[in-house]
């Protein structure tokens, strides 16, 4: 561990100011994915887990009693519960309405993160292309001013181009794997989301008793 730590210091140190920034998109990509394979892992466990409770809570909804089903959707640990309790109880739009606003909105919330790991996938290479500019601009005034008697502070200035270059393409792949995961995890979410929605705009609401 020790010896890993002193490689990024030393990679740090070596490849100049730029490095810093680059260093802030890994550890930027790696707390988004962290955040996501959770959130999704925990959305999938709990849509298996409470399948049953929302099917018991839809055929409560069938029945056009709002408040028995919204009971129903509070013991539901299904994580479609909230969206259908909160189109019931929207204030200001017709249900079918509500239910889509709601359902749009919580599928914006999943794609959260997902844009910045598209950012950094483009931003870190560029970066990696300004460390090898400014390192190579270096090297030039080093030779500039010193001729070739100071071979180690041009070799230094080609090594901070050449770290720089490595460390953003490392970095755009890192993100680039799980921002395509992250998409795909996302499609297949918001196909869940609107089966489970459609059952609820199909279901057959009788009216309620007078």
């Amino acid at each position: 561990m020790d010896k890993v730590l002193d490689l990024i210091v030393t990679l740090m140190q070596r490849g100049g100011p730029v490095m810093w920034p680059i260093a802030l998109c890994s550890v930027i990509t790696v707390l988004i994915f962290l955040r996501k394979a959770f959130q999704w892992m925990f959305l999938q466990l709990h849509a298996a887990a409470g399948a049953r409770e929302w099917t018991a809570a839809l055929k409560v909804y069938a029945s056009g009693d709002t408040a028995q089903t919204l009971a129903a959707l509070k013991r539901c640990h299904s994580p479609y519960a909230p969206l259908l309790s909160a189109a019931l109880t929207h204030p200001d739009l017709p249900f079918n309405e509500a239910l889509a606003d709601v359902a749009q909105n919580y599928v914006r919330k999943l794609a959260a993160g997902l844009g910045i790991l598209d950012t950094i996938v483009t931003l870190a290479p560029m970066l990696g292309i300004l460390g090898t500019v400014t390192g190579i601009i270096d090297s030039f005034n080093l030779m500039g001013a010193s001729g070739s008697e100071d071979p180690a502070g041009i070799a230094s200035g080609i090594a901070e181009a050449l770290i720089t270059t490595a460390a953003g393409l490392v970095v755009s792949i890192l993100a680039l794997l799980p921002l395509n995961a992250g998409r795909a995890w996302h499609r297949a979410l918001t196909r869940r989301i609107e089966v489970a929605m459609t059952a609820v705009e199909t279901a057959t609401r009788k009216p309620p008793a007078a």
